[in-house]
């Protein structure tokens, strides 16, 4: 009874906490202004997987430079709880490896997950959102060759997240806006191309209608961007903050259109940095952007940029105009210190609680006590043993999809042969080596 009472406060401390705590934290980055006038929808299959939903958000929204320190800690923990829990179910050497061998194949399994299945993240809606074109200015599809994912693909995503329109720029091509298929209205999806120039970084070209990619290559950016003027297109600078080159007055002085302020393949960029950017974009005048930079590697994002409509305009002719826009984020990033990284899973547990909606919550731990009872009510080994197997017939069906089913891109995309189907087999090697050692209950 003792265990059923300590189950039973951990709930009613969550309750508490996120009634006294929660906040829906979405805001304006470029001013940071709360936006009470927007709210996010979440789909309706997350009340039914939490656990998995709540863990995918997370990594997916995680600032890239503390991926690995985040990981490690993970797998730390993960590993010392099943290292515990063996000593106090008084299991053997061999169980205690098999059960620390399945937590963390599962952790990596599980991120791997995350990372290949389409699992849709919170659409933006709201009164804050009336009035306004939401629009993506960098994507790629599976033509650019670190994307996974298909043109149809990176249609659902920005349509499952609420974004009106956007434009496809491929790195150094632009067979993925040339390849949607010819059924799709393609009024709302714009071409365009990441390009890089003689400086050594990478720009972004936007246009209202196709162009010839090959005119730009080999130019420096004053260059592209006098030819991109003329052409009737724009020049973007993307996540200035990787390169932090050329000069931010510089770009102005060559005739820059606007700046990514916010960019979901390279969220960490300090305050001070952005606060140079928007000031420079204030001064002149420049449209400021927050743009997925989706990849196909995760479905989910936590940025849309608003475009004010007028006079029916579409939204290659509003920017073009060098409109005031608003960068929504919903913004989780937290702190970034060896402290956090240290105690990794239990800031991931202290921010759910903080930021998550209340029922949400409320299912996590309906799902937790099935798992609990179950654990209960089935020994251990069978459990691994099953789950091992699983996971072992998933990842062949992965790796079954991507050499057969998407085989049309194998040789051109260095994602699927140089990472994805290298981890996929590995992991169902390692899947039934583990299934294979679970020769009886513990």
């Amino acid at each position: 009874m003792k265990k059923v009472y300590s189950f039973i406060l951990l709930i009613l401390v969550s309750v508490i906490s996120n009634s006294v705590f929660y906040c829906s934290n979405i805001i304006d980055i470029s001013t940071g202004e709360k936006l009470n006038d927007i709210v996010l929808q979440w789909p309706v299959i997350r009340l039914f997987i939490e656990p998995f939903y709540s863990f995918a958000y997370y990594i997916l929204t995680m600032e890239r430079s503390g991926y690995v320190f985040a990981l490690i800690s993970w797998l730390f923990w993960l590993i010392l709880f099943a290292v515990i829990f063996s000593k106090y179910k008084k299991f053997g050497l061999k169980d205690t490896i098999i059960c620390s061998s399945f937590s963390f194949l599962f952790f990596v399994s599980l991120t791997c997950v995350v990372i290949i299945v389409p699992l849709s993240g919170p659409k933006i809606s709201g009164q804050g959102i009336n009035g306004y074109k939401i629009v993506d200015i960098h994507s790629h599809t599976i033509s650019s060759r670190d994307n996974i994912s298909s043109v149809n693909s990176s249609i659902n995503f920005h349509k499952y997240h609420g974004f009106t329109d956007f434009f496809i720029t491929e790195h150094d091509n632009t067979k993925g806006y040339d390849r949607i298929p010819v059924n799709i209205e393609t009024d709302n999806i714009f071409p365009g191309i990441q390009i890089r120039t003689k400086e050594g970084v990478s720009v972004l070209l936007l246009s209202q209608k196709r162009f010839r990619y090959g005119d730009f290559r080999d130019k420096t950016i004053k260059e592209m961007t006098d030819l991109a003027h003329s052409k009737g297109m724009m020049v973007i600078m993307p996540h200035w903050w990787k390169w932090h080159r050329p000069d931010l007055q510089q770009l102005v002085d060559w005739g820059i259109d606007g700046f990514e302020i916010y960019n979901c393949g390279y969220r960490y960029i300090s305050q001070k940095t952005r606060d140079e950017i928007i000031a420079v974009c204030n001064a002149n005048g420049l449209p400021m952007f927050g743009t997925t930079d989706w990849h196909g590697l995760g479905y989910m994002t936590n940025v849309w940029t608003l475009v004010k409509e007028k006079d029916n305009k579409n939204v290659f002719e509003l920017i073009k105009e060098k409109p005031e826009t608003k960068i929504v984020v919903h913004d989780i990033k937290g702190c970034q210190s060896v402290i956090r990284y240290i105690f990794e899973p239990f800031y991931f547990l202290y921010n759910y609680t903080t930021y998550t909606p209340l029922k949400y919550i409320l299912s996590f731990y309906v799902f937790i006590f099935i798992v609990v009872a179950l654990l209960y009510k089935v020994p251990i080994i069978r459990i691994i043993r099953i789950s091992s197997l699983i996971s072992a017939m998933f990842f062949c069906v992965c790796i079954f999809y991507f050499t057969y089913i998407l085989q049309y891109n194998f040789y051109e995309n260095v994602m699927i042969p140089e990472t994805i189907l290298p981890t996929a087999i590995s992991l169902v090697v390692m899947w039934l080596i583990v299934w294979g050692f679970c020769d009886k209950d513990i």
